[in-house]
């Protein structure tokens, strides 16, 4: 009996220090996580140093807008940031969460490009006409809500109204004060109160001081440089120079959970190991500026695109077929920022 005992005791004694050894491990694994500097995050700890800078606070809010439009086309900013497109017919049944737009406390602005139809009547139900200006009856109606903390929910009851705004009209009439304009733009302010504070693009220079057409090629060969990435599968390369900072805004002023950041890495993953990677020549683009001139990307035109498929999508995209045989374009939309202080080179442009 003792001596069985005592090889249970061992035993015991031998579990207890594997199980120390690998609390041990796990400590040490969340302090170099903590520790970690971001040129040495990785497609195998990208997860858990995201999740690491993600806090929770006493009250998390989350602000989102509902745009209504009639007889248009539409593009939305938050503080100058393209935040959502529509160019279709369809109108918006959810919410748009808006706080990675949102980089601190304080005045936020909305703007809206308004477009008109041009072809979308006669594509849409095969009848109708061209349409090349903005009608009488066209408008555009945002709510802006804000959900209290969104551990408590996000659920329609749980909505505060905190701005609403309806287009104007001409003194005197119901008729759009935009009618009979090919393109109609707005901007209009709320105050939003969030628990963080976030560099994002405020540090950004005015990138239309610079040459346009030097300012033209530094991007482009940025563009190359992120898709001959793309192509070899460099998923670590990839991590540095395009998911890193864009993931981080996003996910801290959503205050995603761990979970939610791995779903979103395992899109990611997906698109860039593909194997049926067609990317397409970069042509019939406009460079257009953002965020107060901090930001730069190419992208098609919204109005008379080469090819209207590619209305208002990002420039850089490419596509692959899928197993069932449906061809999918996956469009890049690459917006970038040149930091305070550094000249104009590929390396120092930086994803947002």
């Amino acid at each position: 009996m003792k001596i069985i005992n005592r090889v249970i005791l061992i035993a015991l004694l031998t579990i207890m220090n594997a199980c120390a050894q690998e609390k041990n491990k796990n400590i040490n694994s969340t302090e170099q996580i903590n520790n970690m500097k971001p040129q040495e995050v990785t497609s195998g700890n990208v997860v858990d140093y995201i999740a690491s800078k993600v806090k929770i606070y006493d009250k998390n809010p989350l602000y989102a807008i509902r745009p209504l439009q009639n007889s248009c086309v539409f593009e939305v900013l938050i503080n100058d940031h393209l935040a959502y497109k529509n160019y279709d017919l369809k109108k918006l049944a959810t919410p748009i969460l808006i706080n990675h737009y949102i980089l601190k406390s304080g005045i936020q602005t909305i703007t809206y490009r308004l477009y008109p139809l041009e072809d979308l009547m006669v594509d849409t139900y095969g009848k109708g006409e061209t349409i090349n200006t903005l009608l009488n009856n066209t408008s555009m109606n945002i709510e802006v809500i804000k959900y209290e903390d969104v551990k408590t929910g996000t659920r329609i009851g749980d909505e505060i109204l905190v701005e609403k705004h309806e287009s104007l009209t001409k003194k005197g009439t119901r008729e759009f004060i935009g009618s009979g304009l090919p393109y109609y733009e707005y901007t209009f302010t709320f105050e939003a109160t969030v628990p963080y504070e976030i560099e994002g693009w405020s540090n950004g220079q005015d990138l239309t001081k610079y040459d346009k057409k030097e300012l033209e090629a530094v991007v482009l060969k940025k563009y190359a440089q992120i898709k001959q990435l793309y192509l070899e599968k460099n998923i670590d390369k990839l991590v540095q120079v395009e998911y890193l900072d864009k993931s981080l805004r996003e996910d801290i002023s959503d205050y995603k959970d761990k979970e939610t950041i791995k779903r979103y890495w395992d899109n990611y993953y997906a698109d860039v190991i593909l194997e049926d990677k067609q990317f397409q020549s970069i042509e019939g683009y406009e460079m257009q500026f953002f965020g107060n001139n901090k930001i730069v990307t190419f992208r098609h035109p919204v109005i008379s695109p080469m090819d209207p498929r590619l209305k208002g999508e990002a420039a850089l995209y490419f596509l692959n077929t899928e197993d069932s045989g449906i061809i999918i374009a996956n469009f890049k939309g690459v917006y970038l920022f040149l930091p305070e202080g550094k000249p104009l080179t590929v390396e120092n442009l930086q994803i947002l």
